[in-house]
Parts: C-alpha cells; structure tokens; sequence
C-alpha cells in the first residue's frame, strides 16, 4: 500500500509493505518527490510570485533514503514510486539490494487525457531490459503493465479501467552490465562514440 507518512516533522510519499501474518512493517520513501507537485523549491520566493498556485500545494515531501528494497516471502522487491522510475539510482540500488523484480507504483491522477502515464510505461519496460527483471507498472487511473525481463509485454490493464490481474512473471538474480557499470556506460558510450567520429574525420581527410 501507499500512504502520505509523517516521522518527527517531515512527510514522506512511502510504500509499506504490511504483513497479514503480523510482524514488520516494511517501508520506502519516494527518493525523488516531484518539484512543484510534492514540494515546492525556495517556497518563500515562489510565494510571493504566485501565492494562489503555489498555496495549492499544501504539503512538503522529504526525499527519502532508506533503501527501494522489501523481502515478500523471501523474494527481493525493488521499489520505485512514480518520478522515481526515471532515476537510474533508485533502480540499480534496488537490484543490487537484491530484487528479483520490480514493482513501480503511480497514480498519474493528474494527467489523465495525457500520454504521460504511456511515457512512464516506456521507462518501465526498459527499465526490465536494463536490469534483466521483470517489471509491474500498477497505476492507480493510468495503464498498468507486466513485463518480461526482455521487454515483453505480458499482462496490461488499460487506463481509467477498474480491474486485476493474476500474472505470472520469472525472478531473476544477478547484474546487468549496465547495473555494474552504472554511470561509467553512459560514459563509455560517450567515449566510444567520440573516437570513432574522431577516426571517421581522420579517414575522410586521408
């Protein structure tokens, strides 16, 4: 489940995981709230600008940093709330946590009659390709998904659609050269991308 939490005086977008047996609550906080949606950056200047607009935002979302990971029966889940799924931190720390999967929670309220809730469907399923696990999308207006661990699409629900769904999907261990290497591939890519424009240029002039 989702709830707005509060512990000493700041306010966390969390996902608990709660036993039906009893026991431990689970949790994890949104490591990335949305600027301007779930908290509002220097409000003091922003206030004086607009004081209606930015009154409407009532709440003031404390980034978390507890871990985007839950055992369920002994199976790793890797988290990601929403904005979340677009930062590669949130999701390689999930799997080298331990995640066997992926289970990325939305609401997308706020931009029905938009493709926004596609576009972070589209994160989702390369978010499975990148990290080799499979991947559940659940949205709670827009389109939920399952995915493979390939990309492929194994269950959906459409957008605005009150339903569910039982799905079986395959666990996966172990990491992905892009989890490994995190923000060196972006570099090497870069790099390798370079040179050979470089060598390209070279063997043209000759």
């Amino acid at each position: 489940m989702n709830a707005a939490t509060r512990r000493g005086e700041n306010t966390y977008n969390t996902s608990l995981l709660w036993p039906a047996t009893g026991g431990e609550v689970q949790l994890f906080d949104k490591a990335n709230p949305v600027p301007f949606g779930e908290y509002v950056p220097d409000r003091w200047f922003y206030q004086r600008i607009a004081p209606d607009l930015i009154g409407l935002i009532g709440r003031e979302y404390t980034p978390g940093t507890n871990s985007p990971y839950v055992s369920l029966n002994g199976v790793g889940v890797g988290l990601a709330i929403c904005f979340d799924v677009i930062f590669d931190d949130v999701i390689w720390q999930g799997a080298q946590d331990g995640a066997q999967l992926y289970l990325l929670q939305s609401n997308n309220g706020d931009f029905r009659g938009t493709d926004e809730n596609l576009q972070q469907a589209a994160f989702a399923r390369m978010r499975a390709i990148e990290t080799g696990r499979s991947v559940v999308n659940v949205s709670t207006t827009g389109t939920s998904q399952a995915f493979a661990p390939d990309g492929t699409l194994l269950d959906d629900l459409p957008a605005d659609t009150a339903g569910a769904r039982v799905t079986t999907i395959p666990l996966r261990t172990g990491l992905t050269p892009a989890v490994t290497l995190g923000t060196w591939t972006a570099g090497l890519l870069a790099a390798t991308s370079l040179l050979g424009l470089l060598l390209l240029g070279f063997a043209v002039r000759r």
